[in-house]
Order: structure tokens, then C-alpha cells, then sequence
């Protein structure tokens, strides 16, 4: 899944149309300002609980569409000390997003994170989803695809951090990768606050929703289910549902206290909770202070 999505020919670092009428799929941004608005008004607001205008990082800014309506949804002042910075490794989505937006790029949180000295507001729209999972079922097997791209399932010892297997559903995905990005890269943030805006919510919600699993691909605006899933890795893209007390849980091991887990409908003041208001969730986190002696 990662050399699918991100490898020397994957979806997201090869020159396509992902994103809009022309690409796979559409993102919130690219069909409402609101959006951007209120994650503006988190960012003051922010500003005012932290006391300091700290930096703000963007995770995965898509084609920079939500970044250049943050800025003009701000205030004149505020626009003026917005320190801005980019997290993306696909070269031609960063020639879209420099198109639109001024700031500062890096390839990776770390590496942001070094400029910003450890102190930033990080958001994030739809990008969690995009992470490489593991997928068990209820017997605790592993799958794995063999060389046709069949399903094979097989019994793993090895478990992943994840609260999804105190419940066991039929099907499942862990997002290890996440964790260990949490490890090695958010680990790094020592003052400020984290957005995290996505599809999923917790155990009860995805999976009755999807019992047999919530990977799936798209392409053209189409969604495909495994095994078509699994066909033409680099030219469609992969998600899943975001597990969402996985990323409460895997916070708090590194120092983040939750402030607050909301539908994307409360977050923009709107009544869509049947629709994709309800189906994303808004998660913010802060950095708690450190402890002293």
C-alpha cells in the first residue's frame, strides 16, 4: 500500500489529476470556503489560548486550495504574522500548492518541526486516510496478497497498538504506520495544538457501517471494493476509515491531551450529520506543558 500510494510511481508522487471534476475523488475544500474559515478562527483562537502567534503546519495541503482560503478568511494583523509551512512529498502537487500559497515546504513533520522549533498549530484535512494499514480478521489472521493479488490470510503473533482488538470485528484495519509517525515525527512538537480533520470514528461506527472492512480504492469517482481494490496499484487511490480513539490513544503516549472530538458538521454550524458532516470527524489535540520538579 505504501509503494502503491507513494512509491517511484505511486498515486500521490506521479504527475495525475487527483483531486477535483478531472481527478478520483473530491475534497471538502475544493466545494466550500466554510471549511477554511472556521479552521481560520481555530487558529486565532488558538493564538489567544497559547498566549504566542505560533507557526502553523499544514499535513498533505492537497493542490493548496484550503491553505490560500485560510489565509484570506483571517484577519488583515493576522495575515500579516501567519508563518506558514508546508508537509508534502509529491513534487508536482508542491508546484500546485506553491502556485497558490507563500510559505515554507518540507518533505516531512520532522523536518518542519526543526524550523519551527518544536512549536507549531498542525492541521490536517484528509490525511490520516492515506496511510498504509495492516488488515486482520475476527481469528486474529493477517492478510497478505499473493502474486495473482488473491486474499491470503494468515495467522499473525505479531499485533500492532491498537484498541480494535479488544473488539475483534469481522474485519479490520490498524494503522500502524500512524503510530509510528506519531512516534517519530509528531513526537517532536513541544508546544502548541493539533486539528485533525477525517473520515471514521470509533469501532462501533465504521464497522457497522462496513463489517467487512473499510479499505477501498478510488478512481474516476468510483469506488472499488476489494479484490478490485487491490488492480492498478499507483493509478487509484487507497483509504480507509480513520479509527479515531487509536490517534486519542496513540497521543496520549506521546504527551497530547484531547480538547475535544466532534463531527465536521458542529465544527462548520451546519445540520449534515446524515451526509459527510457526520462521516468526518474533528479532533483537536494539544501538547500538554511539561512537568517540573
Amino acid at each position: 500500500m505504501a509503494k502503491a500510494l507513494y512509491g517511484r510511481e505511486g498515486y500521490y508522487t506521479t504527475p495525475r489529476s487527483i483531486i477535483g471534476p478531472r481527478g478520483d475523488f473530491t475534497t471538502t475544500p475544493k466545494l466550500t470556503k466554510l471549511l477554511a474559515q472556521k479552521i481560520a478562527a481555530w487558529i486565532e483562537s488558538a493564538w489567544e489560548r497559547q498566549d504566542l502567534k505560533l507557526p502553523v503546519i499544514e499535513l498533505g495541503p492537497g493542490d493548496g486550495t484550503l491553505a490560500r482560503d485560510i489565509r484570506s478568511s483571517l484577519g488583515f494583523f493576522s495575515r500579516q504574522k501567519l508563518n506558514y509551512h508546508f508537509v508534502e512529498i509529491s513534487p508536482h502537487l508542491v508546484k500546485q500548492q506553491q502556485e497558490k500559497n507563500k510559505g515554507s515546504w518540507h518533505a516531512t513533520l520532522s523536518d518542519a518541526l526543526e524550523v519551527t522549533r518544536g512549536e507549531a498549530l498542525i492541521i490536517s484535512n484528509e490525511f490520516f486516510d492515506a496511510f498504509p494499514v495492516r488488515v486482520f480478521n475476527h481469528s486474529l489472521q493477517e492478510l497478505y496478497l499473493g502474486q495473482k493479488k488473491e486474499e491470503i490470510w494468515q495467522t499473525c503473533q505479531d499485533l500492532p497498538n491498537s484498541s480494535l482488538f479488544k473488539k475483534l470485528p469481522i474485519r479490520f484495519e490498524v494503522a500502524e504506520s500512524i503510530y509510528q509517525w506519531f512516534l517519530s515525527d509528531l513526537s517532536k512538537l513541544t508546544k502548541g495544538e493539533i486539528l485533525t480533520i477525517d473520515y471514521g470514528g470509533d469501532s462501533k461506527e465504521i464497522y457497522h457501517r462496513r463489517p467487512l472492512g473499510t479499505l477501498r480504492a478510488y478512481a474516476h469517482h468510483m469506488r472499488l471494493l476489494p479484490p478490485d481494490a487491490y488492480q492498478n496499484p499507483g493509478k487509484q487511490d487507497l483509504t480507509f476509515d480513520v479509527h479515531f480513539p487509536d490517534l486519542i490513544n496513540w497521543g496520549n503516549k506521546i504527551g497530547l491531551e484531547t480538547g475535544s472530538l466532534i463531527t465536521q458538521a458542529e465544527f462548520l454550524g451546519t445540520d449534515d450529520l446524515k451526509g459527510a458532516g457526520g462521516a468526518f470527524k474533528v479532533l483537536h489535540q494539544k501538547m500538554c506543558a511539561p512537568k517540573t520538579s
